[in-house]
């Protein structure tokens, strides 16, 4: 620091006395060859430096609170649907080798389930052509049908707009629309052939997949009113904003130029150019020392709830803050929807400045995040980074109202029932046989139409009727945090909001339930422990306090965060685990949008253990690519699947309500 103020403090001496000297004050004898020399050499570092490349600024961007963090729409990428279809080959395949065989999986798949084909009719209708009356399609997707010519409207446009219009996309488009009329939920609607599917005939797009996109609390949110400059700001990063770069590159290209012409006027100029490129340097960002009282409006929100925050800044230190830029930690799952988390502002020794801004609260756990506060110095040459960290949590419970629906609970003779018939005798509403009088026996439970016919006693014996034992269990990998639209309500928001209320409707019946979830547990992009201890279990009982602790771990538990986890989970331990838990006549409410294979491996293993496993399956497809109707007809696949193997699977479009859907399927199985 002392080397940069000697060099401050000699270049405003130069400085002034280049003023003096050019004003007349001083006079200094020097010959003209050797100003014509100076002005070379300062041409020469002039343009050596503007040839570097400096005078691009570089612009550092801030969180944007303001939008909500987004998740993927099924069948983003057409080769990563295709490839659920596709047979596994070993060693390498070309891109468009894999995107037929894919597509005619997709087809072999689509004429087994909706047309009632075997899988070798099936092959053989796609070998020959006759599975649809698209010869395109036909053609493409069968190694002996021979395409159709090609019109000339056609070629022309290939050559006018050659992207889209070859043969091989043409082909691509026919056949998704052709397995789509076919596979689309039965529905034999016409699909517009000409939409473009999302196709990148490069290797990179054979990867397919999900993107990965970026703490336990107390009941109630919670705020430390305190943070200082010693606990509680980190100086992050000190950087060049280049507000003034090429400054003093120019001043001495002007006074190069003005020494060899002989110009006072051009001289003056780039003197003054190299006092601004000297003021430039003359200073630092100030050392902040802030403290940070952040408040909100409701210390125990619902969901869809408004929240205000209001923020104060205050100055602790001695010295002026010329430029202060603020930027509030906002939670990324919970966007700004009135006024503003930024701020922009100078601050005196003392000062305090206010921020206030509204947020909408969303069910979970919400930890605001460190707020970022940058500080300039007077040239706004340099600025300084610091990270001001004030704990404020908000936990939102969901409000949990019932269904007004009969819960979908499997049974021996009904798939919506309250409670288990079993086949044991006992008491309850439906006979199960007949046995002799026994003198203990109630008069409630003697056959009195027999003793009048035949004057004998006898005892009726009912089917002893027992509390379901319920477990909701929500699928919650990474897979499953997708929907129709980026923005839209995620599968497992929505799951994680039918199991709230499904579990409500049982224990508000005497039932017993229990809840579990299987996905990640860390959130922080931490590795997840090897230990089950962290995974969602919460026993099946009943009461009061039984379904506070349901409540409670639904918007807590990080299992059932509304932030996409960064990484994959082991779901197969965790499984294991759960199988472990579950007692013997346990059954299981499945909450999951079968967006992959997964979900219905999960309901196969639970159901092959003797588990009854009914699924209730949050739609978050949508159609308006290729890729994202193929994904379409996959999860109407897997659903098929599922039905057949005789799972019950209740399908919830996104436009529709969980009590409408349950009610529509229970219509339907009547």
């Amino acid at each position: 620091m002392n080397t940069r103020r000697v060099a401050v403090l000699l270049g405003t001496a130069a400085f002034l006395v280049a003023i003096a000297v050019v004003a007349g004050v001083v006079e200094i004898a020097v010959t003209r060859p050797t100003i014509v020399v100076i002005g070379l050499v300062a041409l020469v570092v002039a343009l050596s430096a503007l040839s570097r490349g400096h005078g691009v600024r570089t612009r550092f961007g801030t969180p944007d609170p303001e939008r909500r963090g987004s998740v993927p729409v099924p069948g983003r990428s057409l080769s990563g649907t295709v490839d659920e279809f596709r047979a596994v080959t070993a060693g390498h395949t070309a891109s468009s080798r894999r995107l037929r065989s894919g597509l005619r999986g997709a087809a072999v798949a689509v004429l087994t389930r909706f047309e009632g084909d075997s899988v070798e009719d099936a092959t053989r209708r796609i070998e020959n052509g006759t599975w649809t009356d698209d010869r395109v399609a036909a053609a493409f997707l069968s190694d002996s049908v021979e395409p159709p010519a090609r019109s000339l409207r056609t070629r022309l446009a290939a050559v006018v707009t050659p992207a889209g219009n070859t043969p091989f996309q043409s082909g691509i488009r026919h056949a998704v629309a052709a397995i789509v009329a076919v596979g689309d939920d039965g529905e034999r609607t016409e699909i517009d052939r000409q939409s473009l599917p999302e196709y990148d005939p490069e290797p990179d797009d054979l990867r397919g997949g999900f993107s990965r996109p970026g703490p336990t609390a107390n009941a109630q949110s919670r705020t430390r009113t305190t943070t200082t400059a010693v606990d509680g700001i980190e100086a992050h990063r000190r950087r060049l904003t280049e507000h003034w770069t090429g400054i003093g590159a120019v001043a001495l290209l002007a006074v190069g130029i003005g020494a060899v012409a002989d110009s006072p006027a051009i001289v003056l100029a780039g003197v003054v150019g190299v006092g601004y490129a000297g003021f430039a340097r003359a200073f630092d960002p100030p050392e902040l020392e802030l403290s940070l009282d952040r408040t909100l409006s409701d210390d125990d929100p619902e969901p869809g709830d408004e929240i205000d925050v209001t923020v104060t800044l205050t100055n602790e230190s001695g010295s002026f803050v010329p430029d202060l830029r603020f930027v509030d930690g906002v939670p990324a799952d919970m966007a700004v929807t009135e006024g503003s988390s930024r701020l922009g502002t100078a601050l005196r020794p003392g000062e305090s400045v206010t921020l206030e801004y509204t947020v909408t609260a969303r069910r979970g756990t919400h930890a605001f995040d460190p707020a970022i506060a940058i500080a300039r110095d007077l040239s706004r040459s340099v600025e300084r980074e610091f990270l001001v960290d004030t704990e404020t949590t908000v936990v939102c419970e969901p409000s949990l109202q019932p269904l007004a629906t009969d819960v979908p609970i499997r049974s021996a003779t009904t798939s919506f029932a309250g409670r288990v018939q079993t086949a044991d005798g006992g008491s309850g509403t439906t006979i199960h046989s007949v046995r002799e009088y026994r003198k203990s026996d109630p008069l409630s439970r003697i056959d009195w139409n027999r003793h009048a016919k035949t004057g004998d006693l006898a005892t009726l014996e009912f089917h002893e009727e027992r509390t379901a034992r319920v477990v909701v269990l929500v699928d919650a990998r990474l897979a499953t945090y997708c929907a129709p639209d980026p923005d839209a309500t995620h599968a497992v928001d929505r799951s994680v909001d039918a199991a709230g209320r499904i579990g409500t409707a049982l224990l508000a019946t005497g039932e017993t339930v229990g809840l579990a979830a299987l996905g990640p547990v860390a959130r922080d992009g931490g590795r997840e422990e090897s230990s089950d201890a962290e995974q969602c279990w919460l026993p099946p009982a009943s009461g009061r306090h039984h379904e506070l602790q349901f409540r409670n771990l639904l918007a807590t538990h990080p299992q059932f965060s509304t932030l996409p986890p960064s990484s994959a989970c082991q779901w197969r331990r965790q499984l294991r685990s759960l199988r472990r838990r579950l007692s013997d006549d346990s059954q299981i409410i499945l909450l999951t949008p079968l967006s992959d294979s997964v979900g219905g491996d999960i309901a196969r293993r639970l159901e092959a253990r003797g588990h009854p496993v009914t699924v209730i399956s949050p739609d978050p497809t949508a159609d308006r690519t290729a890729g994202q109707q193929l994904a379409r007809v996959a999860r109407n696949v897997r659903r098929t699947d599922l039905q057949r193997a005789g799972i019950p699977v209740i399908d919830w479009p996104d436009d529709e309500s969980l009590d409408t859907a349950i009610a529509r399927h229970a219509g339907v199985r009547r």
